[in-house]
C-alpha cells in the first residue's frame, strides 16, 4: 500500500487543512467493516485488527481503505481449521452448531492479538470467534472518535480493565460526539459476545448506513490533537524495537570484548526482556497522564513500579547531559509531565 496507516493519514490530512469529522470516521469504518464482513463470510477470523492493519491504498485523498495484517488470521471450516487448533462447535446466540458458526479455544501457548485490542473472551481464554473481530473494530472506532484508547494499563491491569467492560464516554471530547456514534460503540464493545452486535448489524447501523444524516460533519480538532500524541507514542515504541533489532544491539550482547561492568548478568539482561521492560514503562507513563483520577489503586501501583523509575532516571540523566536535545524532547517531556 502506498498510503500510511489510517491514524497517520488522518493527522497528516488535518494538518493540510482537510476536515476530520464523524462523517469521515464513518466513511473509513464502513470500509473496514465491509472488509471484515468479507472475511467472516469466508469463515476467516482476523484476530489482530488495530490501526497498523488499516492502510490507505494510495496517497490520493480519495484512496480506499484496505485491511492488512493477516499474520494471526485463521480460517475455520466445519470442525477443523488450517493450523490445527482445537475448534469448538459452539454458538453464543442460538446454541451448539445450529447456524454454522464455529468458535475456537484460545491457544494453549498464550492469547492471540494485540493486548489493547483483545476481546474479553480472548483475555479470559474462553471460546472465541467472529465477535472478537467486532470488539477489536469497536476499539478502533473509539480511537478514531477520540484519539485515545478505551482501556489503559499494562499486563494484568490492562486485562482487568478490558474484562470490566467499562468504557468511558463522558467529558471531553465526548461532549461533541453524536448519540448515534456512542450507541454503535456500546453495541460493538458489549462485554458478553452473545450481546455484541455482528458485523452485518454494524453495517446496518444508522451511523454507518445513514452517514449523511447521522454522522456530524463538524471538525474534531481535539481528536486530531490526541491522535497526534497517539501516533507519537507508537513511533517511540517502534524506534525502541528498531533499535534493539539493529546489529549494534546484537553485537553488544554477543561481543566478549565489550566491557559491560561488574554487575552485568547475561542471563538477566536479554534484548527481549529489555524491550518488554521499556515498552511496559512507556505504557505506565501514558497511564499516569491519562488515567482517571479516581482510580487511585491503579495509579499508586504505577508510581511504585521500579522499572518505571529506572526509565525516568535514564530520561533525567540524558537531559542533564544535554545530549542531542532534539532526539530527547519526548523523553524530557515525559519526565516533566510525571
Amino acid at each position: 500500500m502506498e498510503g500510511s496507516d489510517l491514524c497517520y493519514e488522518i493527522v497528516k490530512r488535518a494538518l493540510l487543512g482537510f476536515v476530520y469529522s464523524e462523517a469521515v470516521a464513518s466513511h473509513y469504518m464502513r470500509q473496514v467493516l465491509e472488509a471484515v464482513r468479507y472475511c467472516h463470510e469466508n469463515d476467516i477470523i482476523h484476530r489482530d485488527i488495530k490501526p497498523q492493519c488499516i492502510l490507505l491504498a494510495t496517497v490520493e485523498n480519495s484512496a480506499p481503505v484496505k485491511l492488512g495484517g493477516f499474520g494471526s488470521a485463521i480460517k475455520v471450516k466445519g470442525d477443523k481449521n488450517i493450523v490445527g487448533e482445537e475448534c469448538v462447535v459452539y454458538d453464543y446466540r442460538s446454541g451448539v452448531g445450529t447456524n454454522g458458526r464455529f468458535y475456537l479455544k484460545c491457544d494453549e501457548h498464550g492469547r492471540i492479538g494485540t493486548s489493547h485490542f483483545m476481546a474479553p473472551e480472548i483475555v479470559l481464554r474462553r471460546p472465541y470467534g467472529k465477535p472478537a473481530d467486532v470488539w477489536s473494530c469497536g476499539v478502533l472506532l473509539y480511537v478514531l472518535l477520540t484519539g485515545t484508547q478505551p482501556f489503559l494499563g499494562t499486563k494484568e491491569w490492562l486485562y482487568e480493565s478490558i474484562c470490566s467492560g467499562h468504557v468511558n464516554m463522558t467529558g471531553r471530547p465526548w461532549d461533541v460526539i453524536s448519540s448515534h456514534a456512542k450507541d454503535l460503540l456500546n453495541k460493538m464493545l458489549a462485554l458478553n459476545p452473545k450481546d455484541r452486535i455482528t458485523v452485518d448489524e454494524t453495517l446496518d447501523h444508522p451511523w454507518i448506513k445513514e452517514r449523511e444524516l447521522c454522522a456530524p460533519k463538524m471538525h474534531l480538532q481535539e481528536t486530531v490533537d490526541e491522535l497526534t500524541k497517539f501516533n507519537a507514542r507508537r513511533k517511540l515504541k517502534g524506534a525502541v524495537i528498531a533499535a534493539v533489532s539493529s546489529p549494534k544491539w546484537t553485537n553488544f550482547y554477543n561481543d566478549p570484548n565489550v566491557d559491560r561492568g561488574p554487575d552485568y548478568d547475561l542471563e538477566e539482561v536479554t534484548s527481549a526482556g529489555a524491550v518488554s521492560m521499556v515498552l511496559d514503562s512507556l505504557d505506565d507513563i501514558h497511564c499516569l497522564t491519562e488515567c482517571p483520577e479516581h482510580e487511585r489503586e491503579f495509579l499508586m501501583s504505577v508510581l511504585d513500579d521500579t522499572h518505571l523509575h529506572a526509565l525516568l532516571d535514564v530520561s533525567t540523566l540524558c537531559f542533564s547531559l544535554k545530549k542531542t536535545p532534539k532526539k530527547l524532547n519526548l523523553n524530557v517531556g515525559i519526565s516533566c509531565s510525571v
